[in-house]
């Protein structure tokens, strides 16, 4: 099987970085590695739209398993100094956050991990933590996702991050119905919107948002 820009497809892979094991969704393998991953199973990956490498992306619009030897342009590119910058450690206090070596923060949207703390200065790498590095990835089992619902579903957790017991959705012919909390409701055209960009046939839907009955306690 092969897939084309803007197609959702699952797949397993297994990402090594240097020759060492970063990341994967075996389970088996993740936990023999000693790796700390929240989730296993096949991911979804929504083709051309930046989720992973672009090398990754054509691998899997030409066959459903395969590897991939990247050299470190391929892959995330060289580590830059420009991104290696150092703050205060009074920044960290006024956000109330304790500043920690290797630990990862979010700065506004840009997530970077401390590298050093001296003299209540702290020195954050904002780089890929991959970058530098010639990666290979093992990929395969790539399956079409073709449900309207599951393609919602993945928009609505992974980009939007809303979670699952705040919502159903259920097509029914060319009538997608949402169900959503109070307060969401009056998103339904951002809602559509987000579908439309992530969605290619979400043109041929009509949406109709309603709001989620809540059970009594």
């Amino acid at each position: 099987m092969t897939f084309k820009k803007n197609d959702f497809v699952s797949v397993d892979f297994d990402i090594y970085a240097n020759d060492k094991l970063v990341q994967t969704t075996s389970e088996k393998l993740g936990k023999e590695n000693g790796l700390k991953i929240n989730s296993y199973g096949p991911q979804t990956i929504v083709i051309g739209k930046g989720m992973v490498l672009p090398a990754l992306d054509d691998a899997v619009m030409k066959k459903n398993s395969g590897t991939l030897d990247l050299s470190v342009d391929e892959a995330y590119g060289s580590k830059k100094k420009e991104l290696v910058k150092t703050f205060p450690k009074s920044a960290f206090d006024e956000q109330k956050l304790r500043a920690v070596v290797g630990m990862t923060y979010d700065f506004n949207g840009m997530y970077g991990s401390v590298r050093s703390i001296v003299s209540n200065r702290v020195t954050v790498d904002f780089n890929n933590p991959l970058a530098g590095k010639k990666i290979r990835i093992e990929y395969s089992n790539a399956k079409s996702i073709d449900k309207i619902e599951d393609k919602i579903t993945f928009v609505l957790v992974n980009g939007l991050k809303v979670p699952l017991h705040l919502f159903g959705v259920k097509a029914t012919g060319k009538t997608v119905t949402l169900k959503v909390p109070k307060n969401m409701v009056s998103m339904a055209d951002k809602l559509g919107a987000a579908f439309s960009e992530m969605i290619g046939e979400f043109k041929d839907y009509t949406l109709k948002v309603e709001e989620l009955a809540v059970a009594k306690k």
